[in-house]
């Protein structure tokens, strides 16, 4: 077993090439009309468009997770149906790693409008094969770092075994968690795990993304 939750260390070797962005894009919001929170428009852009702004300039490639038809010709992102939708956070993870084709790979979920370049740049710099932040609510699996090859073959043992419970497997890798102390140094109001869910979310979201826009 490789139990550790490790709080030291770096990782700068890895070039833009040895990276994914997993872009995990699930189905259509009930309570949003309808539509796939991905092709919500927040401060006049998609939210799939602020997310592949955000980690284009780390990934070589990003691949979009979903099993929904109306992202079927979504631009630059590399699509891939999800095999297992509504399976939980594990399934679809795996999904994603097996779809990937960097060794490091940065996981979001599509409602996630504010996602932080510069605290996805602090986490690549750290030696782990995962790399997650923790807030007040828990662990943010879905704005954390994966190292493909471990992390794959953690998670396939796991639900091998019948365990989906997003540690399940921990102990079989080193997990480094990013503090709140940690991560409010370049995202001090924690923008970055701000999710979109409801038309309250979304109002929330637009005024964040009009206080957020550089002044001229």
């Amino acid at each position: 077993m490789r139990n550790a939750i490790d709080h030291s260390g770096r990782l700068s070797t890895l070039s833009p090439h040895e990276r994914s962005g997993l872009i995990f894009a699930g189905g259509r919001a009930t309570r949003l009309g309808g539509v796939n929170k991905a092709l919500l428009e927040i401060g006049g852009r998609r939210i799939i468009d602020r997310i592949l702004h955000a980690l284009e300039p780390l990934v070589s490639e990003s691949v979009l997770l979903t099993n929904d038809d109306s992202l079927r010709h979504f631009g630059s992102a590399r699509l891939v149906f999800d095999p297992e939708p509504h399976a939980g956070v594990l399934p679809a993870l795996l999904a994603g790693l097996d779809a990937a084709q960097g060794e490091m790979c940065l996981a979001v979920a599509c409602d996630m409008p504010f996602v932080s370049r510069p605290l996805f740049e602090h986490m690549l710099g750290l030696d782990a094969d995962v790399v997650i932040p923790r807030t007040e609510h828990g662990l943010e699996p879905m704005h954390a770092v994966y190292r493909r090859s471990t992390v794959k073959a953690a998670i396939e043992a796991a639900l091998a075994r019948g365990d989906r419970r997003m540690i399940s497997y921990f102990s079989d890798v080193t997990v480094r968690e990013v503090a709140q102390e940690e991560w409010a140094a370049v995202d001090p109001a924690g923008y970055a795990f701000f999710n979109v869910n409801t038309p309250a979310d979304r109002e929330e979201a637009q005024r964040l993304a009009s206080d957020l826009r550089p002044k001229d």
